[in-house]
């Protein structure tokens, strides 16, 4: 090979390598384009009356011997559930929750080095009733309480099924993120696009009342009053929406 030649192809080379460098150089400082986006919240909420009802009854009853605190409770709480069970429809249901024997104490005088001494017992059996017989609620009520039952709490009014109000809530939710997002779209003078994301809150359904163990243990009194009020579903959609 000439001279001429070989510093001819040596140029060529050294050109093919500085391209090539450069293309490489180019490609890495390339970035992908930043996405533009815009983030909302809207709420929406229904209301609907409930058709279930939850509440605890219990008896609690005290001995000087164990097996007397529970031989009283035994007989007092079956009277509370025949009373209860002749209130309620079939497919109500009536649960045991809870059920404790324990020893009372009395705490020794501040300043004695003695050890705290059992004075008797207590006994409480709890159950957890669930009926659909909203207008019976207050009945069963007074008769559990005549029946013997002197603990009656937790009272919660719910949905057996709140797909349908959800739903409504959610559309509602979502009208309310997209009118929002329009707004400030209009506002910064962009254009909303495609939704990027989106995620749901939902709150429970609960009207919770109790019923303090003193007013329940009277032996006369007015019928229980029972007000059931409206139930509130509600619902947040957060929503991002892509921008131009």
């Amino acid at each position: 090979m000439s001279v001429r030649c070989w510093m001819l192809a040596a140029s060529i080379s050294a050109g093919l390598c500085f391209v090539a460098t450069c293309s490489v150089a180019v490609r890495a400082d390339e970035k992908a384009p930043e996405r533009r986006t815009l983030s909302v919240t809207g709420e929406g909420e229904v209301s609907a009356a409930p058709d279930t009802v939850v509440l605890s009854i219990a008896v609690e009853t005290v001995g000087p011997k164990a097996s007397a605190a529970a031989s009283e409770n035994a007989r007092r709480s079956t009277a509370v559930l025949d009373a209860v069970k002749g209130l309620v429809g079939k497919e109500d249901k009536i649960t045991t929750s809870r059920y404790a024997l324990e020893p009372r104490y009395q705490q020794p005088k501040p300043g004695e080095a003695v050890e705290p001494r059992i004075t008797g017992y207590v006994a409480r059996n709890e159950v957890q009733v669930e009926t659909h017989k909203l207008d019976a609620v207050g009945g069963l009520i007074d008769a559990a309480n005549a029946a013997g039952a002197n603990r009656i709490s937790n009272i919660q009014f719910s949905l057996s099924n709140r797909n349908e109000q959800l739903r409504a809530a959610l559309e509602k939710a979502g009208a309310e993120a997209r009118a929002q997002a329009e707004s400030v779209a209009k506002a910064l003078g962009v254009r909303l696009k495609e939704v990027a994301s989106a995620s749901t809150t939902t709150v429970p359904v609960v009207l919770p009342r109790s019923f303090p163990h003193g007013a329940m243990a009277m032996e006369a009194r007015a019928p229980t009053p029972i007000e059931l009020g409206a139930l509130t579903i509600s619902a947040t959609l957060q929503v991002t929406y892509s921008i131009e």
